[in-house]
């Protein structure tokens, strides 16, 4: 079914965040605390308000009147922290990163809610929206699950979005299509590459608890078509779907105003490099065995769910034998960049380190430099002037941070 959207649509503005840990996750889109999935699966549980750890406990910067506080995103089946992000400290947050192994193409979903006890705001992460088609037609139905990603004709992205939007939002009272937009700065702003890609969002009105709410919802549309030739001639996979789908939520009128505190969110994210290169390990086994099966007779459906349970009655020792490469590859290397990123997580997280920051708890600097200046999202001034300010010449809200020994 279309969905008809009218095209007038002045609210929605890009915003420049950073990418939401779907980027990285890929993966179905299950909306943390609401029902309803598309191409995957969530994840019970995740890090409460308290966000635990010494992270948690810190302070961060203030965006309009709202204390943010850095919270950690765990996953549970790889065995490390994936990052943290910032919310506000009276806000509920509820990470999920969850895994298949059997979805070789895509198998890692994430999802994420961020959620305001006071009112109706919130943020919501949803992942990665990723389908295929195949050319001449293949004898599967629409919306069967192939290795992670749904077979299905392409779509127009927005009404891509919007379909999407009237699945998680459809059983609201009053839901209405406000407009939708592209945004050909989106994919810049998410720093992902506008080669092959489309900004755009979608508005929509709707009650929630008896109360007017407007939600805007953003996505990267994207397709890319592969020719395979063969000896029936040259065939096509056309991979298609929507990349980082969030949306911001909130009382009716106040969108435009709230939304600094809503990008700022987004914008806080910061990846554990030790994830980053466990989940590039794990990608890497799952197609090496993957293979391995359809070489040893399996048809691709097979090969998948025989892997998925072969690995899945293993989980511990394949983190183990793949953690144990990784070591021993870093210490052959001489350590490097990777490495020091990871023990320069490791080290805020756990608050042993020199510096008082006020975003991240305790960060290191350089020890060559007596002044040190933050501006709350990961970024680092530092300096022996003593009369250097760069609230003077630079954007954003810079704060002085004081040794601690």
């Amino acid at each position: 079914m279309k969905i008809h959207l009218p095209r007038a649509l002045g609210l929605l503005s890009v915003v420049l965040v950073a990418p939401l840990l779907g980027a990285a996750c890929g993966g179905g889109a299950k909306e943390s605390g609401a029902p309803g999935s598309t191409g995957g699966s969530s994840a019970p549980g995740g890090s409460t308000a308290a966000g635990g750890s010494a992270a948690a406990a810190a302070t961060g910067p203030n965006v309009l009147g709202e204390k943010l506080t850095p919270r950690v995103i765990p996953d549970q089946q790889l065995k490390v922290n994936a990052g943290v992000m910032a919310v506000p400290a009276s806000w509920s947050f509820e990470p999920n990163i969850t895994w298949n192994y059997g979805w070789v193409s895509n198998p890692m979903n994430s999802t994420l809610s961020a959620v305001n006890p006071a009112n109706e705001e919130a943020v919501f992460g949803f992942g990665n929206l990723a389908y295929f088609d195949l050319r001449p037609a293949a004898p599967y139905p629409p919306g069967q699950n192939i290795g992670g990603l749904i077979y299905g004709r392409p779509m127009d992205a927005v009404q891509a979005l919007a379909a999407f939007v009237q699945q998680k939002r459809g059983r609201e009272q009053g839901l209405t299509f406000v407009g939708s937009k592209d945004l050909p700065e989106l994919p810049a702003a998410l720093k992902q590459s506008s080669q092959g890609t489309r900004g755009v969002g979608v508005k929509v009105a709707y009650t929630l608890n008896g109360k007017p709410v407007e939600e805007e919802f953003y996505a990267i549309g994207y397709q890319v078509d592969i020719p395979y030739d063969g000896p029936q001639g040259r065939t096509y996979q056309i991979n298609w779907g929507l990349g980082l789908v969030h949306s911001f939520r909130a009382p009716a009128g106040t969108l435009d105003a709230r939304r600094p505190v809503f990008a700022a969110i987004v914008k806080s994210y910061r990846p554990n490099p030790e994830w980053t290169q466990r989940v590039a390990a794990v990608n890497k086994y799952l197609a090496d065995q993957f293979n391995r099966q359809l070489q040893a007779g399996y048809d691709q459906i097979a090969a998948a769910a025989a892997l998925s349970r072969q690995i899945s009655a293993n989980n511990d020792a394949m983190i183990a034998s793949i953690e144990s490469q990784r070591l021993a590859a870093r210490t052959s290397g001489g350590g490097g960049a990777d490495s020091s990123g990871a023990a320069k997580f490791d080290d805020y997280i756990r608050g042993v380190t020199t510096v008082d920051d006020p975003y991240y708890g305790t960060s290191q600097q350089s020890s060559n430099s007596s002044f040190h200046w933050t501006d709350g999202y990961g970024n680092y001034r530092n300096t022996n002037d003593v009369t250097y300010d760069p609230n003077r010449t630079e954007v954003g809200q810079w704060t002085p941070m004081k040794n601690i020994r």
